[in-house]
């Protein structure tokens, strides 16, 4: 089966709805936001800027045969002295996918699609430091963590740990990495 890699277009903003909401649904352990908490909102933040298109605002999707199966997303800082920075958010494909390299792929045309946007210099992410699988992989691709923020989220009575990651455009190898 063919995966298709692109950004979304304007309107697909209601199929990355779904999927976003799945993923909150399917795995909370590795989202700081909630499926009851988002599902209210009439409008998730991505939902409208995928609709109004703008370039320091994405995301991109994964699809078998046309149908929604992964999410990734990029967020450019907005204030003047952060504007060289931007962040990865949402990393996420359907548990029937994983194991496909279909995450790296997303991942690899985020970070692509970023580091040629005019003054991006780096790219951050957060990531619940449990998430093993997920910190293997920015590794893969060269972030590096710059700290760990304990008990970040409380969930019931647990704590989890945030780590915190940057990849610096000067120490990203592109290797084959394609935007759209």
């Amino acid at each position: 089966m063919s995966i298709i890699i692109r950004k979304l277009q304007s309107h697909e903003s209601s199929i990355y709805r779904e999927v976003r909401l799945a993923c909150l649904k399917n795995a909370p352990d590795y989202f700081g936001s909630t499926y009851e908490e988002e599902s209210l909102n009439p409008k998730l933040m991505f939902e409208t800027f995928i609709e109004n298109g703008l370039p320091d605002h994405v995301m991109f999707g994964a699809f078998a045969e046309e149908r929604l199966i992964g999410i990734t997303g990029f967020n450019r800082m907005a204030r003047q002295r952060v504007m060289h920075r931007g962040e990865l958010v949402q990393v996420y494909v359907e548990s029937n996918y994983q194991g496909q390299t279909i995450g790296e792929r997303l991942v690899r045309h985020v970070l692509a699609y970023a580091f040629n946007l005019d003054g991006i210099e780096q790219v951050q992410l957060s990531v619940i430091a449990g998430n093993q699988a997920a910190i293997r992989l920015y590794k893969k691709l060269g972030f590096k963590t710059f700290g760990v923020q304990p008990n970040y989220f409380k969930v019931g009575e647990t704590y989890l740990d945030q780590q915190f990651m940057q990849l610096f455009k000067s120490d990203y190898s592109y290797r084959g990495a394609a935007f759209t």
